[in-house]
């Protein structure tokens, strides 16, 4: 028997214990993203959430209306597949789709969801941990310590903006059932479960899909290693036809996303890539709305007035988590091939993470990920290698509760208690936000102004074409944002919309369009089909404009009649 745990110790977790695992992590939740348990309806409408709230709410509406039609998103018209510029999120959004449909509410359902990855994550660590250290004394403690580790780490609320880069908690539960397939008789149900979850993972966010090849290509190989067990015959019989049954099913279900990826430019620079992979600074910074360490971005240079994507390098892993796992590998312990293990594959992910090259002077030293960008198909579309520290972050999770187990079965009794006490305090305090966290919460309820409470009226009947004026300009690139999940109103067919990528001739509509009335914009709106304008006086005035001589130079244009608005969002019916 392996010393990653056997069949009968993989099954020592009484219900009581999962209850509990749980409850902890639902209540660390409820904490460290306060006020937004008790806000569930209200959300930050700019940037990436509006994003990831437009697009749960759309793949909720498709699923329910015309599935053929999931790909045939309502913005960027008249665009085809549309939603493959941005994430799928399809797991996130078939599991809130009743909330939604019930309610209407299309943030409540991304907030449950976010409140939710916080909680998996936590609690499939757990799982993860409990077994590598079944049959230990202080099993469960550990487990849950690394639980908490990991779903509270500085790496997951930097990205706490970013729901498909929060949605980690399938990664462990692929290790899971990784270490029951080596370890429990080779059972193909286990394979097949790591075949549901990788394909899960993948549907949950593009990057995670992708690395978590990575990962399950590292664990096997440092898994042999370590064991001295090279593959068998039975992990290719196996494993061909699963990942062939679960491969066509990702194809056929990401087709469009396949096809965009491999357009000439779809790909990202090697230099972009370079700026947002692992710098050493990244290991000592934790997002500015960390309650102790907030200052460490600006106090290290890593920030975007610097050259850096600063939420992607929010790498700190805690000094608690970082010490214990560097005492867990050292101290002799129960596990030595397991903790031998998540150091193999934490270290071979790490390096991965420092992405194509080191550059040294005017030298650039190649490192693996060069070739992977430069062979393996899609890769190149990858702009943050650094996202990989979700995986890293996890070894050292686990290498933590290794740590911790060996300590407080080195203390024992009241000693080990009050260890444990502390170290909790302290890595809460670590991690700890600043509290109240006013970035999750918008300052009211949704309201519709009247420009798009009359198209809410009309689209569904209609579903009319929208353009917005002016469009979103480098200085406030997320201007589209708040536009996208107003339309989830109505769902009609917008011209503008923001993503990774934008599609071939957008620059050419929205060049042509935020010059309206002119005759070449006219024009432009005609070839759209364009049947409504929404124009934004402030927004005009905010790119240096007189908003109000615009809009009156829009009233006097004929075409162009003017059906509701409140002085800032005015809504003209185009007669082309």
């Amino acid at each position: 028997m392996k010393d990653g745990g056997g069949p009968r110790q993989a099954t020592s977790l009484r219900l009581a214990e999962h209850v509990w695992a749980v409850a902890l992590y639902s209540l660390l939740a409820a904490v460290f993203t306060y006020p937004l348990v008790s806000n569930l309806d209200r959300v930050n409408g700019a940037g990436d959430p509006a994003v990831m709230v437009w697009s749960m709410a759309w793949i909720s509406h498709a699923v329910t209306t015309d599935p053929a039609a999931l790909y045939d998103a309502n913005i960027f018209h008249p665009i085809e597949n549309a939603l493959a510029y941005t994430d799928l999120l399809l797991p996130s959004a078939l599991f809130t789709a009743p909330l939604y449909l019930a309610t209407g509410n299309a943030l409540l359902g991304f907030n449950v969801v976010l409140l939710l990855t916080f909680v998996l994550s936590g609690y499939a660590v757990f799982l993860l941990a409990h077994r590598l250290l079944a049959g230990s004394s202080y099993a469960s403690p550990a487990a849950l310590f690394a639980g908490a580790l990991y779903t509270l780490s500085p790496y997951r609320f930097g990205h706490i903006t970013q729901l498909n880069s929060m949605t980690t908690y399938l990664l462990p539960l692929i290790l899971l059932f990784m270490h029951r397939y080596l370890e429990d008789g080779r059972r193909p149900r286990d394979l097949f479960l790591v075949g549901i979850f990788f394909a899960l993972n993948a549907l949950s966010g593009l990057y995670y899909g992708v690395f978590a090849l990575l990962m399950m290509a590292a664990f096997f190989a440092v898994w042999s290693l370590v064991n001295r067990e090279p593959p068998r015959l039975r992990d290719f019989l196996y494993g061909v036809p699963v990942f062939a049954l679960f491969g066509g099913v990702l194809a056929l279900l990401l087709g469009p996303y396949l096809a965009l990826s491999g357009e000439s430019d779809h790909g990202r620079s090697i230099e972009t890539v370079a700026g947002g992979s692992f710098v050493p600074p990244a290991l000592l910074t934790s997002p500015p709305e960390s309650a102790l360490l907030g200052w460490t971005p600006e106090a290290f240079g890593v920030t975007n007035e610097n050259g850096y994507p600063m939420y992607e390098l929010t790498l700190y892993p805690g000094l608690v988590a970082a010490s214990l796992a560097a005492y867990g590998l050292l101290s002799r312990n129960r596990r030595p091939r397991a903790s031998a293990l998540y150091a193999g594959l934490g270290a071979v992910i790490f390096i991965l993470s420092c992405g194509p090259y080191i550059p040294v002077g005017d030298l650039r030293i190649p490192l693996p990920y060069y070739l992977i960008y430069e062979y393996v198909p899609g890769f190149d579309s990858l702009r943050v290698p650094a996202r990989m520290w979700a995986i890293v972050m996890l070894c050292i999770a686990v290498l933590a509760g290794f740590g911790l187990r060996a300590l407080l079965d080195r203390l024992r009794g009241r000693k080990a208690v009050l260890a444990l006490a502390a170290l909790s305090v302290v890595a809460a305090l670590e991690f700890s936000p600043t509290l109240p966290v006013d970035r999750f919460v918008d300052r009211g309820p949704p309201e519709l102004e009247p420009a798009y409470a009359y198209l809410a009226e009309e689209a569904p009947e209609d579903t009319p074409v929208v353009a917005e004026v002016p469009f979103a300009n480098p200085g406030d690139a997320f201007r589209e944002t708040p536009r996208m999940y107003r339309s989830t109103h109505g769902w009609w067919r917008l011209v503008n919309g923001y993503a990774s990528y934008f599609p071939e001739g957008y620059d050419e509509s929205r060049e042509a369009l935020d010059s309206l009335p002119e005759p070449e914009s006219l024009e432009e709106l005609r070839s759209l089909g364009v049947d409504y304008v929404v124009a934004h006086a402030d927004q005009y005035e905010d790119d240096g404009e007189d908003g109000g001589e615009v809009l009156r130079s829009l009233e006097d244009e004929p075409s162009l009649e003017r059906v509701a608005g409140d002085g800032t969002a005015e809504l003209y019916r185009f007669e082309g």
